[in-house]
């Protein structure tokens, strides 16, 4: 009975640990819920005044604490927390940040989860501010050649929108070879039902041809020489 007993109660204990490990409090002013232990870090979230939270742990300098709010998952500023019972600094175990390990937990699948965003923190020092020529709002560059954020994020952008225009210009010359389609489909009807001779009928069937083929091409051209990146139009 009494190592039924101590069995029970060890199992009892375990499954009370994650629990133990939680520290109910709240928010005592609006803030933003962060991605890492950092203000440079993606904002993932908002938390409102008086918001619950679950407090997991803070950082060994009490800066920053991992805590779960109705929202998401995230990190706080220890100074925006009160808990419920006890002082945040005494109760609250301390944690590491792993960016590789915390990021696969919480945000997998998310868009800037990918490995480029992640060669940028990775190295970070939570609390330490990130190089100014990494954060620079021009085309700045870090001492290993990295790009900084704004420059990388510019060029995301232009490549989105090159992309998307090439892809309209594919559809847009697509469209308007319909139509010129159309009118030499209708063009050759109207030769065939004119009652002429048929040397005139070939004649004005040839040239309705022409015309059309034409009239792709230079369109073809035309596209071809604003952007060479557009695949090509003419078989």
């Amino acid at each position: 009975m009494q190592r039924r007993f101590s069995w029970s109660a060890l199992w009892l204990m375990a499954v009370a640990l994650p629990v133990w490990a939680q520290h109910t409090g709240h928010a005592n002013s609006l803030v933003g819920l962060r991605a890492g232990p950092s203000e440079e870090y993606r904002r993932v979230g908002e938390v409102q005044p008086g918001g619950t939270l679950q407090v997991y742990g803070c950082l060994d300098s009490g800066a920053w604490c991992d805590v779960r709010s109705p929202e998401a998952r995230g990190w706080l500023p220890a100074a925006s927390i009160v808990l419920a019972h006890g002082a945040l600094n005494q109760v609250v175990p301390k944690l590491t940040f792993s960016l590789d390990a915390y990021w696969d937990t919480h945000y997998r699948g998310r868009e800037w989860t990918v490995e480029s965003e992640r060669a940028y923190w990775r190295d970070h020092t939570p609390g330490d501010s990130l190089p100014l020529e990494l954060l620079a709002p021009g085309g700045g560059v870090t001492a290993d050649g990295v790009q900084s954020l704004a420059r990388r994020a510019k060029a995301e952008t232009r490549a989105e929108t090159e992309r998307t225009q090439r892809e309209r210009a594919v559809i847009d010359r697509a469209a308007l070879n319909r139509i010129d389609a159309d009118r030499r489909d209708d063009k050759i009807h109207r030769c065939e039902r004119s009652g002429s001779q048929d040397d005139t009928v070939q004649s004005c069937i040839s040239q309705a041809r022409s015309d059309y083929e034409q009239s792709v091409r230079q369109r073809c051209e035309n596209s071809r020489n604003q952007d060479d990146a557009l695949p090509r139009c003419i078989d």
